[in-house]
């Protein structure tokens, strides 16, 4: 027993007499979430151009995101099942929570070597003005391959400032899937100005004066073949859940429930007609394009979710904030 105890003590004299430099630098984790992006039907398909998005921060643009000094670094790390092919036309994009918003030009320099991909800020992005900062980062791959179906880890570590040894890191998973699914895709390039070019208004999480309309958002449709959906357009079925309906063929291929607020009563989610097709932002892949603008009760505030999914396939969530 009397042994144990100095062997204890020894090593307690050991560890304590360590130099602070070797302790390990001051480490925060982060919330990481992978999705799609939504400028391609197949983003997360097996064996397809790896497309998607690396979420670390909550993406309601009331929080604030991670501010970078000029200097940080944002680096992700794809696992070795990602083919790095070495062919050219990868970007890489920060985000601020939604998608086509990144500044511009970019505030930061792209390097990949091997499967890590390190973005280095040229100039200060803080919470402020211009948004609430960096959130996300979208990686549009055309040099890699998806591996075959499974969940893989994607790592990201993030040091704000360079004259600091705080990092701020996690780890999300990305699900690669056997085929391509229907798809709906929330796009910010037609929610009107500021922009054409980026940055375009926030069409996720609205916030209107009592009276007014959100405004236009564009969703994306893909069917499960990749190809896109068109002729889609919106049958309420009463006042909080509606289909996305296949007019030729009288088909249900997708849902709508809306959440109001408590006393809400006149509210609606308009189209401007079928879906029609035309090319995606940045990738240029052919697609379905529905446009929607959600029309609060004028008599009362409070919050709304909107949920539209495709039937089999993913879904977006909507958010308008009326006061």
């Amino acid at each position: 027993m009397r042994y144990l105890y100095s062997l204890v003590l020894m090593v307690f004299l050991v560890v304590s007499s360590m130099p602070l430099a070797l302790a390990a630098a001051p480490s925060s984790a982060l919330n990481v979430t992978i999705a799609k992006a939504p400028v391609a039907p197949d983003g997360t398909t097996a064996k397809a151009v790896s497309d998607f998005v690396v979420t670390f921060m909550n993406r309601n643009p009331s929080i604030d995101g991670v501010g970078i000094k000029q200097g940080g670094t944002v680096e992700v790390v794809l696992p070795y099942d990602f083919i790095n092919t070495g062919n050219d036309g990868n970007t890489v994009v920060i985000l601020q929570g939604w998608p086509q918003s990144p500044l511009i030009p970019f505030p930061w320099q792209t390097d990949i070597v091997g499967n890590t991909i390190t973005l280095t800020l040229l100039s200060d992005w803080m919470p402020g003005a211009s948004g609430p900062g960096p959130k996300q980062v979208h990686l549009l791959l055309f040099g890699f391959r998806n591996p075959s179906p499974g969940r893989y880890p994607v790592s990201i570590t993030i040091n704000p400032d360079p004259a600091s040894d705080e990092v701020l890191s996690g780890v999300g998973f990305v699900q690669i899937i056997p085929k391509a699914r229907p798809s709906v895709n929330a796009v910010s390039i037609f929610s009107g100005p500021p922009g054409p070019p980026p940055p375009f208004f926030n069409p996720l999480y609205q916030t209107v004066e009592l009276g007014n309309d959100a405004r236009q958002l564009g969703l994306y449709l893909w069917s499960k073949r990749s190809a896109p959906l068109l002729g889609v357009d919106l049958e309420m079925t009463n006042p909080t859940h509606g289909r996305l309906i296949d007019v030729d063929r009288g088909a249900t291929v997708g849902q709508v429930w809306i959440l109001p607020p408590a006393g809400a009563a006149n509210f609606a989610l308009n189209t401007f007609g079928p879906s029609t097709e035309t090319n995606a932002f940045i990738t240029g892949v052919p697609v379905g394009l529905l446009l929607v603008q959600f029309s609060p009760d004028p008599e009362v505030i409070g919050d709304y979710s909107i949920t539209i999914s495709t039937n089999n396939g993913n879904e977006e969530k909507l958010f308008v904030t009326v006061y």
